[in-house]
């Protein structure tokens, strides 16, 4: 009993201890306090016509934001945000210059934004991911971009729905408008011989939008993708409408409307095709390696102008077929186009790579020239037509009596 007794004692002992060592020792420490802090949630890197980097980091300022003030109002005049650019011969040398003109500390524990310039870009992104990898707080879900333009059009973007640019840009991905590539898949692509697909933005002048104040500013839009072949940027890209066809193939795509001429007069009807699925297989014929492009979606009539009485089974089918022979030529436009810049942009040498090892290392050394020249790719798409809506004609086919 008595050496019960003191066993439980020695173990509350050394449990109190434990528990005022975690007291005292725990907490941050050695990290600095967040108003000690500047958190830059954009980063935008390009190189100038002297081939100095050009470093331009977003901030948000927290004087400016005031619960119930947005845009700023009252004592806490202009927007929420501030950009600030430094030139140097890298970029690290770039940071220091802004970091020496500023009272907080850059953090980069809230960058969810990387834009390239044009100019990088086709250079290579390799000191941008040598920056990212060597700061400890830098996300590697960071998302990449490329602008066509001067870096300076992202701070004439007028901020209408969002307080940050950054907002706006994480928006078109959450709602799959745009490409979804971080630099954690850059990184991995460059294993792969550095083929890969970036987002491109676009900015343009837009009347119809009357929050636009200032002559300098410019709508920033999705604008298609930029082709990456070997790390570098390509001088072939794809348009806007390509970039729907890169997000089909890739399976980054919820929904899109797909429009076809009526089988019966010609007039457009509009469906969403929905819950679409697409997957590269590769197989072997006679030897010799081939891909299959599979995708699949459902679908449901948006609106029509047609008379096709969308009752009859065959009208649907012949919809079905128009709508599967349209998204079909899209696809192949963006998988020439990707063959043209000679990258194998949708990585399918993974793919063939996990199904065929011994295959892939046969073709290895010869694989961007025989994807880009001689590789068959079939494209077969299936579209099921389920919803027609509450009714089966087009209301502007109907004679009111």
């Amino acid at each position: 009993m008595i050496h019960n007794r003191y066993k439980n004692i020695r173990l509350a002992f050394t449990t109190g201890l434990a528990i005022v060592i975690l007291i005292v020792t725990g907490g941050c420490w050695s990290s600095k306090e967040i108003n000690s802090r500047a958190f830059a949630l954009t980063m935008l890197v390009d190189r100038t016509d002297n081939g100095e980097f050009e470093l331009t980091i977003g901030f948000p300022l927290p004087n400016r934001m005031i619960p119930g003030q947005a845009g700023g109002s009252g004592q806490a005049k202009g927007e929420p945000f501030s950009f600030v650019t430094k030139r140097a011969s890298n970029i690290g040398e770039a940071l220091r210059e802004i970091q020496v003109d500023m009272s907080r500390t850059i953090s980069f524990g809230q960058t969810r934004i990387i834009i390239v310039g044009r100019r990088l870009a086709e250079q290579g992104l390799d000191p941008v991911l040598e920056f990212v990898n060597r700061q400890p707080a830098f996300h590697l879900s960071a998302n990449l971009f490329v602008t066509p333009q001067s870096l300076r059009d992202i701070s004439y973007t007028p901020l209408i729905f969002e307080r940050f640019v950054s907002d706006i840009l994480r928006k078109y991905i959450n709602q799959h408008v745009t490409l979804d590539t971080t630099v954690k898949d850059f990184i991995m692509a460059g294993y792969q011989g550095g083929d890969i697909l970036l987002p491109l933005l676009s900015f343009s002048k837009q009347p119809e939008v009357e929050a636009q104040a200032s002559e300098k500013e410019r709508w920033m839009g999705t604008g298609g993708a930029a082709i990456f072949s070997k790390g570098k940027m390509s001088k072939v890209e794809l348009n806007p409408q390509e970039l729907r066809g890169a997000l089909w193939i890739s399976s980054q795509l919820t929904s899109s409307i797909v429009t076809v001429s009526s089988p019966s007069g010609g007039e457009d009807v509009s469906c969403v095709a929905q819950n679409i699925g697409t997957k590269l297989k590769p197989v072997i014929r006679g030897g010799k390696v081939a891909f299959q492009v599979l995708s699949q979606a459902s679908a449901y009539v948006l609106s029509s102008n047609a008379s096709v009485d969308l009752k009859d089974p065959d009208k649907l089918e012949k919809i079905e077929d128009l709508m599967e022979q349209d998204i079909k030529a899209r696809l192949e436009k963006v998988l020439a186009k990707t063959r043209k810049a000679r990258s194998d942009a949708f990585l399918m040498s993974q793919y063939l790579d996990w199904r065929y090892p011994k295959v892939w290392r046969k073709i290895e050394p010869e694989w961007r020239e025989y994807y880009a020249a001689e590789m068959p790719i079939e494209v077969k798409i299936k579209i099921k037509l389920d919803r027609t809506g509450g009714i089966t004609r087009s209301v502007t086919q109907h004679n009111y009596k």
